[in-house]
């Protein structure tokens, strides 16, 4: 029964991959891709989720086969690789349902469908992946599958400038990540991350240098896959693709950063640098997103801006060593931003039809102070109920003063306008509704998945000092920014500066001669 499941679940992908490929691309095909597309995805579904209830419920299992010296065909179903490939498995569904209607009547409407299953067949191969081996192959095919369906429409010049930006910042990190795995295999002599992690765990010797250069490697890999900066202007050009194709770049794949960085824990807790640079990274791409994404003149620019800010966040707060905190963050941010990128047409809509809620600051010192206390009083309660104190992990209360500042960047605003009383008490229920949920179910994950994770242990002196340095630096960003007017921020000269993500996209446009092509073929 145990092998039925676990083959069940490795086989799903493959079969949707190849049953598809047997289908030729002509219109009289298309009704029974479709179907074919739909009834795969609903049994991957299903599949994964089975997966899900038996590991939380009985043990994770593995599969191996032509296994030498832990590279093969080898793949885990554990806690944590059975809930982000839960996660994908509904996306993925969610996704080809949706396609099927905003591609209908497209003459390569089948080729869009093989091309979006074959993609979500490899994030899958990735996501239980139990070996270097299998994990760098199919890091590989998702990138490769994905340029596909960036230049779906082959015509639209940005598109193929875009993919050409992605193209050179995936194969930089496919590189690091290549080495990293190979600095792992040279150091265990074998390629099973099971074996691997067990052995990390024994270590009572300082991490080696190899050992330190791949946890550096690792993070620069996965800095690249996630857009974090500076190489994050490709993900806000690649809006010429079908929406299907930037719900699931931003839902799913964009995840295999952080999920690179959960799955490895255990190299990071043991190593010192890789945890350093990854909270530099995050953090600074946290913020730069943050403040960038408010003054995007379209929906998908503003979309596309706050996936890089999500993503740093989820890589920063795995720096610090709270990796459920970093899960959690990952599937919250990827249901989301499906739901976002599906839905950004009838927000457009709602705009043009004036039924999106329009308020405007008033600057009122009196009301911004009023903020601040309410914000501190309803994250007190929420603290107090969690009992967060002294004796909690120190990162805890860093993250969780980076919230603070976060729910304050949603109740000032909503104090200080033109709002009706009801409108802010939604304000301040969703607010507390946030906290609550990410108390709630950071708890809930670290007891779901530790077996696959360390402890949350004692940070060194350096990842504490940037840590306290990063929550300095979040909270006087939202109060200055709250404190300045609105007017001044739009109309100044700074405001254009954040508009256009302060001009750090344009040296990676000359460095791949971007512009000159953009010129020569207008």
């Amino acid at each position: 029964m145990i092998e039925t499941i676990l083959t069940s679940a490795l086989i799903g992908p493959s079969i949707l991959f190849l049953t598809l490929r047997l289908f030729s691309n002509n219109h009289k095909n298309t009704q029974a891709v479709k179907k074919t597309s739909q009834l795969f995805a609903a049994i991957n579904s299903l599949i994964a989720i089975s997966g899900l209830i038996y590991v939380l419920n009985f043990h994770s299992l593995t599969f191996d086969i032509g296994n030498v010296n832990g590279l093969g065909f080898s793949f885990s179903l554990n806690p944590l690789t059975a809930l982000i490939y839960a996660m994908v498995s509904i996306i993925a569904f969610v996704v080809l349902r949706y396609s099927y209607n905003y591609l209908d009547g497209d003459k390569n409407q089948v080729k869009f469908i093989q091309l979006i299953s074959i993609t979500i067949a490899f994030v899958q191969f990735f996501i239980l992946s139990n070996n270097l081996l299998i994990t760098f192959l199919a890091w590989v095919a998702t990138s490769f599958s994905l340029q596909k369906l960036l230049i779906f429409y082959p015509d639209r010049k940005k598109a193929q400038i875009a993919a050409k930006k992605k193209f050179i910042v995936a194969r930089l990190g496919d590189a690091f990540l290549f080495v990293a795995l190979a600095l792992v295999y040279y150091t265990f002599q074998t390629g099973d991350l099971s074996t691997i992690f067990v052995k990390i765990e024994t270590l009572t010797t300082p991490a080696s240098a190899a050992l330190e250069w791949a946890a550096v490697l690792l993070v620069l890999a996965a800095a690249m896959k996630s857009a974090q900066l500076p190489t994050h202007g490709w993900l806000v050009e690649v809006m010429e693709a079908p929406t299907p194709v930037s719900a699931l770049l931003h839902a799913g794949l964009l995840n295999a950063g952080p999920f690179l960085i959960i799955r490895f824990s255990h190299l990071f807790d043991f190593t010192h640098y890789g945890s350093i640079l990854l909270l530099i990274i995050g953090a600074g791409t946290a913020l730069f997103g943050a403040l960038v994404f408010t003054r995007q003149p379209n929906i998908k620019g503003h979309l596309a801006y706050s996936s890089v800010a999500h993503m740093g966040f989820s890589l920063m707060v795995s720096g610090m060593g709270v990796y459920t905190a970093g899960l959690l963050h990952l599937m919250a941010h990827s249901f989301y931003k499906a739901h976002a990128f599906l839905s950004s047409g009838s927000i457009v809509d709602k705009v043009r039809t004036k039924n999106a809620l329009q308020f405007q600051r008033q600057g009122s010192f009196l009301k911004i102070a009023g903020g601040v206390l309410l914000s501190v009083a309803l994250f007190l309660g929420m603290a107090y109920f969690w009992k967060i104190n002294a004796q909690t992990p120190i990162q805890i209360l860093i993250i969780s003063g980076i919230i603070f500042s976060a729910i304050m960047s949603l109740i000032i605003p909503a104090i200080d306008s033109n709002n009706n009383g009801w409108s802010i008490l939604k304000t301040l229920g969703f607010a507390a509704l946030v906290i609550q949920a990410f108390f709630f179910l950071e708890e809930g994950f670290r007891h779901l998945i530790a077996s696959e994770i360390p402890p949350i242990t004692a940070p060194n002196a350096a990842t504490l000092y940037i840590s306290t340095s990063i929550l300095a630096i979040y909270f006087s960003t939202i109060v200055i920014h709250n404190i300045l007017s609105l007017k001044f921020i739009q109309s100044s000269a700074f405001g254009v500066h954040i508009k256009n993500g302060f001009y750090l996209n344009i040296w990676f446009d000359k460095l791949t001669n971007a512009i000159q092509i953009k010129s020569a073929k207008q």
